[in-house]
């Protein structure tokens, strides 16, 4: 247990330090952790599938480090290309590298890797986008409102865990997805939920005294969105539970000792923060003429 809050506390101070980077106005920085990632995790993905075609494996995540940077940086701009005629063409490609190395390929790991160079790249690309509300929105967001944005599924995400795991271990008494995850509670989600609330709160209200320069997030909007955002978070968590229950392994990888791999440290966020940015962008969309 010490290593496992030692590795996580590290994880914390690196995720802060990103948002540092964000809050001085270095937000494009946030891209090369996000692309990184992104890549580690197609790749423990594409392990634990049982690929063993090293080359269609260094493929996989090469598009998918090259999509999240894409997305992120908003590169469309500049390629006179769509993203979804990119990825289109890209799926052909591999279809027919498929047809050349048809003895060592699976069309199971093809679309396996297919799936997750794109789902997980911009999932991870949403991180950056959101930043970019500061240019398309000036007159709503501030500076520290989308250092808020990025924090609240981080808590989602990982404090949710947090208390789960820990209120889950002394007081879980009801199984939340037995047959799927079966250390985990229905106490313990609860806990989760109301913890990561009153947290995200508590950030909220120091946030909006000292820090947000608009008054586009309210308290309100906090307390309804949080319990949403940390079920999509224990979604994902079981999302992942399933994948790995399918092929028979405990964690995605060992890169974090007592945490597995860089999947397992990023299942929860890779659905709340997409949730987050969608819900901004669908409301804006209706809001904003």
């Amino acid at each position: 247990m010490k290593v496992r809050i030692a590795v996580g506390l590290a994880l914390a101070i690196f995720a802060i330090g990103m948002l540092v980077c964000t809050g001085y106005g270095y937000e494009e920085v946030m891209t090369i952790p996000a692309a990184l990632l992104t890549g580690l995790c197609v790749h423990e993905i594409m392990g634990v599938s049982g690929c063993k075609n090293k080359a269609l494996t260094r493929i996989m995540v090469t598009f998918s480090v090259c999509l999240c940077a894409y997305a992120a940086l908003d590169l469309g701009k500049y390629v006179p290309v769509s993203g979804l005629v990119i990825v289109a063409v890209f799926v052909l490609a591999v279809l027919i590298l498929m047809l050349k190395m048809y003895n060592v390929t699976r069309f199971e790991h093809v679309a396996i890797g297919v799936f997750a160079s794109v789902a997980v790249s911009l999932a991870m690309a949403t991180v950056v986008m959101t930043v970019h509300f500061l240019e398309q929105f000036p007159v709503l967001f501030c500076r520290s409102n989308i250092i808020f944005l990025l924090l609240m599924p981080m808590f989602c995400a990982w404090l949710c865990d947090t208390f789960a795991l820990f209120f889950g271990k002394a007081f879980g008494k009801h199984k939340l997805a037995p047959t799927i995850s079966p250390n985990k509670s229905v106490e313990g989600a609860v806990a989760g939920v109301v913890g990561t609330t009153i947290s995200s709160l508590i950030a909220f209200f120091i946030c909006n005294r000292f820090y947000f320069g608009t008054d586009t997030i309210r308290w309100w909007m906090v307390l309804a969105y949080i319990p949403i955002c940390c079920i999509m978070g224990m979604c994902g968590d079981l999302a992942a539970s399933v994948i790995k229950r399918n092929y028979g392994v405990k964690d995605f990888g060992t890169l974090f000792p007592e945490h597995g791999g860089a999947m397992d440290r990023v299942d929860s966020f890779l659905f709340t923060m997409p949730s987050m940015y969608l819900t901004l962008r669908i409301l804006l969309s209706v809001l904003v003429k």
